[in-house]
């Protein structure tokens, strides 16, 4: 944070966050990296940590955390999606913070010597914040669900080497270096180290079927046609990264693609999710017309038979005259014979009349 600080100095001006919607964050790697430096900065420096997770802080506390922010980023009339970006940068960074002062802890033979001997420099004028971790890092659910947590990173296949970058920045920066398998790139980059023999052995396969699809491309093109201009199926780098990790490792059901990370989600997700909230709008669109048509069709049918019910009013109230009349004169009117007009019965078959 102290060198972004002084470029703010000699500059005069804030940094301003470019937001990218393939990233969810940053528009780019260095970026992302201040804004990740400087907010778990932030949080060693000026966050209480006497609650479990960033969830649970009261937005007060969470508002004098993120002016500090402000010294270096211009956060005046941000986006809802760089406040967001924000948040869950901090939200990391405060997880990531109290995982350290948990493994710092451990590091006393009893709770009782790192409570009183153990408290970190970063916490010496916030000692009420150690205190309130050692008592936390000594509750039974925090010791289970930590026990718990310990057995699934043992249980991991692979584990990346790259740091706090997301995946999606190394895919970017690969493909405007011109690869042509750029998720197989990346996976070297983050999995593959020497003596890895499992990570080694995955690379091996599917660099092997990157040459098959190479090969094949290359037969149905001129022989001196340079390797660089031989296509490729755009997606062919992610099929042969998930069919090789799906037949080694087995298949990874949800969103998250196995060696991915969320680079995957993350380029699908934006315009996945404009897609679902135009669907949504157009649904609403139409149930609100429907409501409106059916209201209109609604007050029409009440209005019809409010009318019709006044003209049998005022039909009855002749008719009761025309009754007074006739009984003043002492007429007696014999009435007509009304025909049955019944329906004939639907069960028995219409006879054409003889002609």
């Amino acid at each position: 944070m102290l060198k972004p600080a002084q470029s703010v100095r000699l500059t005069g001006s804030k940094i301003k966050i470019e937001y990218d919607p393939v990233h969810r964050g940053a528009a780019t790697a260095q970026q992302h990296s201040i804004v990740v430096s400087s907010c778990g900065v932030v949080i060693k420096q000026n966050c209480p940590m006497q609650w479990e997770k960033w969830a649970e802080i009261p937005d007060r506390t969470k508002d004098l955390v993120r002016d500090k922010l402000s010294v270096i980023f211009d956060l005046d009339d941000i986006s809802p999606e760089v406040k967001a970006y924000l948040d869950e940068t901090l939200a990391t960074r405060y997880k990531h913070w109290k995982n350290y002062l948990h493994t710092h802890f451990k590091l006393w033979d009893t709770p009782e010597i790192a409570r009183l001997s153990g408290c970190p420099s970063e916490l010496k004028d916030r000692p009420e914040d150690w205190e309130w971790l050692c008592k936390h890092f000594t509750d039974p659910k925090f010791v289970k669900k930590s026990v718990a947590g310990k057995i699934a990173r043992e249980s991991k296949t692979l584990l990346h080497h790259s740091g706090s970058k997301p995946f999606s920045y190394r895919l970017k920066a690969r493909r405007q270096e011109g690869s042509k398998f750029p998720e197989i790139d990346m996976f070297e980059d983050v999995y593959v180290r020497t003596g890895d023999a499992n990570t080694e052995h995955l690379h091996a396969l599917m660099v092997e079927k990157c040459t098959a699809v190479i090969q094949e491309a290359t037969s149905q093109l001129p022989p001196e046609t340079p390797i660089e201009d031989v296509p490729v199926p755009e997606d062919a780098g992610f099929q042969i990264l998930t069919d090789v990790l799906d037949q080694n490792l087995g298949r990874r059901h949800g969103k998250v693609v196995r060696g991915m990370g969320k680079a995957r989600v993350r380029e699908t997700g934006a315009s996945s999710s404009r897609s679902n909230t135009a669907k949504v709008d157009s649904l609403k669109e139409q149930v609100t017309t429907l409501q409106g048509q059916l209201q209109v069709q609604g007050e029409q049918m009440r209005e019809q038979i409010r009318a019709q019910g006044e003209q049998l009013q005022a039909y009855a109230g002749h008719m009761r005259d025309l009754v007074r009349a006739i009984e003043m004169t002492g007429l007696q009117i014999s009435l007509p014979v009304v025909p049955d007009l019944a329906t004939p019965s639907t069960f028995e078959p219409l006879h054409p009349t003889d002609t």
